[in-house]
């Protein structure tokens, strides 16, 4: 029987976003970042204020979800409906988190005591992430699959015939055989080999050129301990601001949060440039993921 495996996005790691600025695949800003190998610092205590270059600590501040950003304007929604406009010339806004509309922020300006918003147009210090728009969509409630017999598979490549499919939203179908690229970033759990049965997780879109399985696991192993670690390989390009910058052979990047966990952030720190493993929670197609272990890679 298909098993599904199910994003852990829980509440707790909601509430933990909110102490940690933390974001996916490369944005412009940072890949530049991780090319230029800059650092900024590292934030281990969960305290947003620390993470960041700005001093917020006597700023005014509201939370409100992102509309739009447009350059450096960016329109959001106060919790009572009233939309404005700010200016980010000169924010902070932790590059691992490309703004995008639904994000929930905590922004921190300088303003008058007396008012709750600032002004359209006002400069505005910081924007801190809050609750990704991730950890509220359906879209990734669960990750997009595919299950069944494994027809054909090599080193770089793998093609699996779906066994049941959902037959809806663009999904795999039943009795069709889909082709994947294996990066070298991918995970395999078991010895998948032409007839056995796996369950593939992808990234793109099914039946085309750049639909890339990251993570094999075969039916024997799904029940086991294995199976419940999830893990992707690449260098540890940068550590800054608390987010993780992994880099794969392929030249994608992969962003995670250490969540405020000093440990974590030391093993970053102390990994720049070197090969690595990092476990994660929730899904790799988040802009950032959680990152809960590293591991060298030989």
């Amino acid at each position: 029987m298909k098993k599904f495996v199910y994003t852990a996005m829980t509440v707790f790691a909601v509430l933990s976003l909110a102490a940690c600025q933390g974001g996916k695949k490369e944005s412009s800003e940072t890949t530049a970042a991780v090319a230029s190998g800059e650092n900024s610092g590292i934030g281990v205590d969960g305290d947003a204020s620390v993470a960041g270059p700005v001093d917020i600590s006597n700023m005014k501040s509201f939370q409100a979800t992102v509309q739009k950003l447009d350059g450096t304007k960016l329109t959001v929604e106060y919790e009572d409906g009233t939309s404005l406009t700010l200016d980010t010339t000169e924010a902070f806004i932790n590059p691992a988190w490309e703004l995008m509309p639904g994000d929930e922020v905590d922004i921190f300006y300088n303003g008058e005591e007396d008012a709750d918003i600032p002004a359209d147009g006002t400069k505005v210090a910081e924007v801190v992430m809050s609750v990704p728009y991730e950890y509220v969509s359906e879209d990734f409630s669960s990750e997009p699959q595919v299950y069944g017999e494994i027809t054909k598979i090599s080193d770089d490549s793998i093609t699996i015939r779906e066994d049941e499919g959902i037959n809806d939203d663009g999904g795999p179908l039943d009795g069709i055989e889909y082709t994947f690229k294996i990066p070298s970033y991918a995970t395999t759990i078991g010895k998948a080999k032409a007839g056995t049965y796996a369950q593939v997780l992808y990234l793109g879109k099914l039946s085309s050129d750049d639909a890339t399985a990251y993570r094999i696991c075969t039916e024997d192993m799904m029940e086991n301990e294995e199976s419940e670690v999830y893990e992707i390989k690449g260098t540890l390009a940068q550590f800054a601001d608390g987010i993780i910058y992994l880099k794969t052979d392929e030249g994608e990047v992969f962003n995670f949060t250490v969540d405020g966990d000093e440990k974590l952030a030391k093993i970053a720190a102390d990994s720049i440039d070197k090969k690595v493993k990092v476990s994660y929670t929730d899904s790799i197609r988040m802009r950032v993921s959680t990152c809960d272990g590293i591991k060298f890679v030989k």
